[in-house]
């Protein structure tokens, strides 16, 4: 595989071993010392070569820390470019992950690359923890397709970064939700509706005490630090049974309504008890309520 990848003419390539003794035993059928065998050969090849060089002690999170660290050391002397920490499995959580790369940081010269899965929601966390003890990248995958419960979502990756930390990545993230949708339907694999940053749900607000802070200052009830314009979204008012009369007000009026005060607390009244149906409120919904209770279009004049 090695000698195919480097016929290929490709510019890096990445090598792996197992390191767990649970994949050791039962998947590579290996000992420890057969495997740190394996990688340091590995690394050698692909340096002899002239190849630019990645190696992955795979279940990295679930290997004993002096063993780990032996690898990378034995990887690093044979040359290897970067370091990549798997947290194959997706265990890893933010402080325990963290300590993790920075032991590996302190261990090589090589460049620290890490990989993360979602088992338990921390794939985008524990990226982020990455960069913070020392690693220069992020193995990352839009919407967070991946193995199993997927890898860090790029889009939750890149804005935290971008938004939280203030770091530049020369990503045009305007374009995050078009490539998003792009993938969705390329995948067959849907959005979830409440998903960070993507999904269709991130900037959109119901409740009334939120709905109304947001249409006063957008910071009252987001981030503050991004926008749905910073990736190429909209933000939305949603209507249902936790709507207030700030939402049904704005819905009326870009609808070219003129409503009186009582009328608005009218219609929220519809708008509350139809949403408590469990059906969709729409802004058609709204127009319909509004007509029939004869609340005056602006364009009109009231006698």
């Amino acid at each position: 595989d090695i000698d195919a990848a480097i016929d290929s003419g490709v510019e890096m390539v990445h090598v792996f071993v197992s390191t767990s003794d649970v994949q050791l035993e039962d998947s590579m059928h290996a000992t420890r010392e057969e495997a740190k065998g394996r990688a340091v050969d590995a690394v050698e090849q692909v340096k002899d070569a002239g190849v630019e060089c990645m190696f992955s002690p795979m279940d990295a999170t679930r290997t004993d820390p002096d063993y780990l660290i032996d690898i990378v050391e034995a990887v690093s002397e044979a040359g290897t470019d970067w370091i990549n920490i798997p947290d194959t499995c997706g265990v890893g959580m933010p402080t325990s992950f963290g300590e993790t790369v920075n032991a590996v940081v302190e261990a090589t010269d090589a460049r620290v690359d890490v990989h993360t899965h979602d088992d338990f929601g921390m794939a985008a966390a524990n990226a982020v923890t990455g960069f913070e003890n020392g690693a220069e990248q992020a193995q990352v995958s839009v919407n967070g397709i991946g193995e199993r419960a997927g890898n860090a979502a790029y889009e939750e990756v890149v804005m935290a970064v971008e938004s939280v930390y203030g770091v530049d990545t020369g990503i045009d993230t305007t374009q995050i939700t078009k490539l998003a949708r792009i993938v969705e339907e390329a995948s067959d694999i849907p959005v979830p509706a409440n998903k960070p940053v993507t999904g269709r749900n991130a900037f959109a607000h119901e409740s009334g005490i939120h709905a109304a802070g947001v249409i006063e200052n957008a910071d009252t009830f987001e981030t503050g630090v991004m926008t749905p314009e910073m990736v190429g979204a909209e933000r939305e008012f949603v209507l249902g049974k936790h709507t207030g009369t700030h939402s049904v007000r704005k819905h009326l009026v870009e609808a070219g309504f003129d409503p009186t005060d009582s009328e608005v607390r009218s219609i929220t009244k519809r708008v509350k008890e139809y949403g408590s149906g469990k059906r969709q409120v729409t802004a058609g919904d709204v127009e319909r309520f509004a007509e029939e209770a004869d609340v005056t279009r602006e364009e009109e004049v009231r006698v």
